[in-house]
């Protein structure tokens, strides 16, 4: 059955929680898209005030920048309900599930933080380090609702390791350098580039092509990292659905390096900035979801296999 009603509340199921919290994953990311229009449109000052669009004025569409920035604080009022909807779904679950409850209660604490976050970077006229800590907690959002989705597709317990430990640190390190490109050497290059949001919002004082290459050199790293790994869980004969997973990391990464040489090579066009924001919103999801696939609740952690052995699916 999709829930239990008999004490007149609505009870999900499992399988009906984990579709609501792929709703909020997939409003998560929307709305990283649409407030990069925001600022590759110039609207980002299209409304001078906070949470008001003018002094007096909650909205206000005179001109085409203060639409789009209404429409995007607009469609946050979405996010804002499909979250709610994982905290609700999750706090009626039953037999509750603490874990899912504290990640849908993330959920809410980084929705509540960018709404604060986006009101400083009105005030302080689109600082790029404001715009980068309003990037940064919107990854953070969206690794938090791939992990609800993950841990709402099974049961409760705590994840136990289902390759070798040195696979699992070398998984940690990979992470570590995939952060580091979406939450530090990423916004380093947009806070260099030419989309600030409006004409009038300093930059850092970083020479394009220089942040363009320590972004490279960043990039190339975390893909190095994942090709070690995949390399090593391959020849350990790790299950079938890692290796699956890790491919399609790696896929992800190579297309949004394809994206981002092409921006760079184009001179940095809008509608590929924002092919290469939603593709850093991907590599976010891809990687989280390669990452928790090196555990399993309940299961013990695999023997390393001899170079060759068939993979076991998971």
């Amino acid at each position: 059955m999709g829930s239990d009603a008999h004490d007149g509340r609505f009870r999900p199921s499992l399988a009906t929680y984990r579709r609501i919290a792929l709703v909020a994953l997939g409003l998560l990311c929307a709305i990283v898209v649409s407030g990069a229009a925001v600022r590759l449109t110039g609207s980002g000052l299209g409304c001078s005030d906070w949470p008001n669009c003018e002094p007096g004025q909650f909205i206000e569409v005179g001109d085409p920048n203060q639409a789009i920035e209404q429409v995007n604080r607009l469609f946050t009022g979405l996010v804002s309900l499909g979250v709610a909807a994982a905290v609700l779904g999750a706090v009626r679950l039953r037999p509750r599930r603490p874990d899912l409850v504290a990640l849908a209660w993330g959920l809410v604490a980084g929705v509540v933080g960018q709404i604060v976050l986006g009101g400083i970077t009105v005030l302080v006229d689109l600082h790029p380090a404001a715009v980068a800590g309003h990037f940064l907690l919107s990854m953070i959002l969206v690794v938090d609702a791939t992990v609800l989705v993950w841990r709402a597709g099974g049961p409760p317990g705590r994840p136990v390791a289902v390759v070798d430990r040195s696979e699992v640190h070398l998984g940690w390190v990979a992470m570590a350098a995939g952060a580091l490109v979406l939450a530090v050497t990423g916004p380093l290059l947009t806070g260099s580039g030419p989309h600030a949001g409006d004409a009038a919002a300093p930059r850092f004082g970083v020479a394009i092509t220089d942040a363009a290459r320590i972004h490279s050199l960043s990039a190339w790293a975390f893909c190095a990292l994942v090709v070690v790994l995949l390399v090593r869980l391959h020849r350990l004969g790790a299950p079938a659905g890692v290796l699956r997973r890790g491919r399609v990391l790696l896929g992800v990464i190579v297309a949004q390096g394809a994206i981002g040489y092409l921006q760079y090579d184009l001179g940095i066009p809008a509608w590929l900035v924002i092919a290469h924001i939603g593709g850093a919103t991907a590599v976010a999801i891809a990687a989280t979801w390669f990452h928790v696939g090196l555990f399993a609740v309940g299961a013990r952690r695999a023997a390393p296999q001899p170079a060759g052995a068939a993979s076991r699916p998971t």
